[in-house]
């Protein structure tokens, strides 16, 4: 059965950061696309202070909507996930399936940064630089990326851009609770953990309505390790 995967990026990146695993996906005779969010990787000239989680939940339903999407297999890698899990809430007539890659739980009334370990926070709001009139967070060194192919790690630096800070600050809005009634699959990235998600791997396994799958890859893995996530892409239920 042909399936539609539309795949969303992590922080700093665009939808090239997918390219690998679309490859695999179209090559197993599905239709497969990633989307970039405004302001950030591919469309990094749209960046303005009026960018938040909000808009790039609004901009990612227009897309669906303008092009008739329907029955899609949602994937959110890390950040991504979060925009995804919007998405589901909003409009889960057409999405088939949310999948979560090494990402958090969306919970009413909560940001990033009230998700995620608070000296992991502090650090990150000491780098916050203003670009374009809007706060935001600078990329993170190569070395940081937990890629081992120092030529793959390199790449993928050169291509990040910055993020919008106001994603990371406000306290999302979810009506339903989190997958609103969709399947959930969540790739769990082990080796080695990220930080970041510290807690969450066990906090997804103590929800028996979450599909959970570990693989052996880094937090990057949609570039690192695209055979695994594609893999599990084309086993995720129908």
């Amino acid at each position: 059965m042909k399936r539609t995967f539309v795949c969303l990026p992590g922080a700093w990146m665009g939808a090239w950061s997918w390219q690998f695993v679309l490859a695999r996906l179209t090559a197993a005779g599905h239709m497969a696309r990633a989307l970039a969010f405004p302001g950030v990787g591919e469309r990094a000239a749209e960046l303005s202070p009026a960018l938040d989680n909000d808009a790039f939940l609004d901009d990612t339903v227009a897309t669906l909507q303008r092009d008739d999407l329907r029955d899609v297999v949602l994937v959110g890698h890390s950040f991504g996930s979060l925009i995804a899990s919007l998405v589901t809430d909003r409009i889960p007539d057409r999405i088939a399936h949310l999948v979560i890659i090494d990402g958090g739980i969306a919970q009413n009334g909560q940001s990033i940064f009230g998700r995620i370990p608070r000296d992991i926070v502090a650090k990150r709001q000491r780098l916050v630089q203003v670009v374009n009139g809007t706060e935001v967070l600078p990329f993170a060194p190569p070395g940081s990326l937990i890629i081992d192919d120092p030529e793959l790690a390199a790449w993928t630096h050169r291509q990040l851009t910055p993020h919008p800070l106001a994603c990371y600050t406000k306290p999302i809005r979810l009506d339903h609770p989190a997958g609103n009634g969709r399947p959930i699959t969540y790739i769990a990235c082990t080796r080695p953990r990220y930080p970041v998600s510290a807690g969450m791997h066990e906090k997804v396994q103590a929800m028996p309505h979450i599909r959970y799958r570990p693989i052996e890859a880094g937090h990057n893995c949609i570039i690192s390790a695209p055979d695994l996530v594609a893999h599990e892409l084309l086993e995720v239920p129908s």
